[in-house]
């Protein structure tokens, strides 16, 4: 068999490996970003680089005789490249951090074991003489029809059972064990090994349950993690459940004892208003109604206004550090107007993150006007054309150089501050997607944190 004919069969078989890479990526790491027309032409491009690239050096080591080395390093050497090739496709198209992209990888590469398993019951003890046309026809079957139809099959058992979940929501822990980092990171090695072991023994099919056996074991244990996850993030959100509960029932009763005042002072208030009418001075009745109106709505008004626009917001995270911070000010005397312009539903930036940056941020606006008269904060959440803004302004008060703005040890606010737009920096240096925007804009400092969501 001639390498171009090597090479045009691995060019199939690696197309079908990466389609099912793509699948599985769509499960584990989410939609693609940035599908236009001009993405889509680069990003096929750039798979169809990669399906050539891996057929040319796999026609190579199968001429050279690379994967019949001792001790299958040639193989595993063939297996530790393949997940790199993986990982910068990956990183190439979603634009995620290096470490995801790994960890999506090696997901992936489990979840290809299963179907390869599948297939392999097929071809178990047999060795192809490629050279012999009827040996050549078997393989070929076995290569373009029973390999994908086996990926196939199991790519809708995983998608269809809940399995990616699983594997997707331990890929989104903030923390992770190091064991599992290691079973993960040498996962080719106990497979290659136990394959090795099932095949010196006597020809039998049900020999391959031993790798199997190793597959369903990991997934034994992301099943426990992600349950334990799941149990801890239940936990987090009734606790945070509880404290909006107890933050709007503390609001319902500021508003209704403000209402109740001003009804004891209503009477009053139209007592001298119906003399100033009944004399004609219409110019003062207005100028009344007018003050009595602003008296309302400043004792009223403001914080019915905003419980209506935290009812737009339905990010759970997001809408419970709102409601401390603003009962921070609020306790604090500090004025704060909140505008949502469109329900706010959640973002591709990670909600720890996401929570870590905004309290950063308010935090940074509250010790700035705190103590200060007349001072303001305003805070915007903007959700639209496929971009989701957080706009905080508060009133300054200083002098800010923004050239170190962010960097290690810098702070307006005397020693032992400035760890917290450090910190800030890092974070949002994660994300490619993600972009910061400071400004000085008539008399208030402005920060902005943009998320590019497609």
């Amino acid at each position: 068999m001639s390498l171009v004919q090597i090479v045009g069969a691995n060019y199939y078989s690696v197309t079908v490996n990466v389609i099912f890479v793509l699948w599985m990526s769509d499960i584990l790491l989410g939609r693609i970003p940035r599908l236009r027309i001009k993405h889509v032409i680069k990003y096929l491009l750039c798979g169809m680089f990669v399906v050539f690239v891996i057929s040319i050096v796999g026609a190579v080591c199968y001429r050279t005789g690379v994967w019949r080395w001792k001790y299958g390093i040639g193989v595993l050497m063939w297996e530790y490249f393949l997940l790199a090739c993986e990982v910068v496709f990956l990183q190439f198209l979603y634009q995620k951090s290096l470490r995801d992209c790994c960890l999506g990888a090696m997901m992936i590469e489990i979840l290809y074991s299963y179907g390869e398993l599948l297939s392999q019951i097929y071809i178990y003890d047999k060795l192809f003489h490629l050279d012999i046309p009827s040996e050549r026809q078997s393989y070929l079957f076995w290569m373009l029809v029973i390999s994908p139809a086996c990926l196939l099959l199991c790519g809708l058992v995983i998608d269809k059972s809940g399995m990616g979940k699983v594997y997707r929501q331990w890929i989104e822990q903030e923390k992770r064990d190091k064991g599992i980092l290691i079973v993960l990171g040498l996962y080719p090695v106990f497979y290659f090994l136990l394959k090795q072991i099932a095949e010196s023994k006597e020809p039998n099919r049900g020999a391959l349950l031993l790798p199997l056996a190793m597959l369903l074991f990991i997934h034994m244990i992301f099943v426990y993690v992600g349950r334990d996850r799941q149990q801890k993030q239940y936990i987090a959100a009734q606790q945070a459940n509880l404290r909006q509960q107890t933050i709007y029932i503390e609001k319902m009763e500021q508003i209704q004892f403000e209402i109740r005042r001003f009804r004891h002072d209503f009477k009053n208030m139209t007592a001298g208003m119906y003399i100033q009418a009944r004399d004609g001075d219409l110019d003062a009745v207005q100028s009344f109604i007018q003050e009595m109106t602003e008296d309302f709505d400043r004792q009223v008004g403001d914080q019915v206004r905003l419980l209506n626009q935290l009812a737009n917001v339905h990010m759970v995270e997001v809408k419970g550090l709102l409601l401390e911070k603003l009962a921070l000010m609020q306790k604090e005397k500090i004025r704060c107007e909140l505008e949502v312009l469109r329900p706010f539903e959640g973002t591709r930036m990670r909600s720890t993150d996401l929570c870590r940056c905004l309290g950063i941020l308010m935090d940074n606006a509250v010790d700035e006007v705190r103590g200060k008269e007349d001072a303001q904060i305003h805070l915007m959440i903007s959700s639209q054309n496929d971009c989701t803004t957080f706009r905080i302004k508060n009133t300054l008060y200083g002098m800010i150089d923004f050239q170190c703005l962010g960097t290690t040890g810098y702070t307006t606010k005397g020693e032992g501050h400035g760890i917290g737009l450090e910190s800030y920096q890092k974070i949002i240096g994660k994300y490619d997607f993600v972009f910061p925007f400071t400004a000085i804009q008539e008399g208030c400092f402005v920060q902005e944190l943009k998320i590019q969501e497609i």
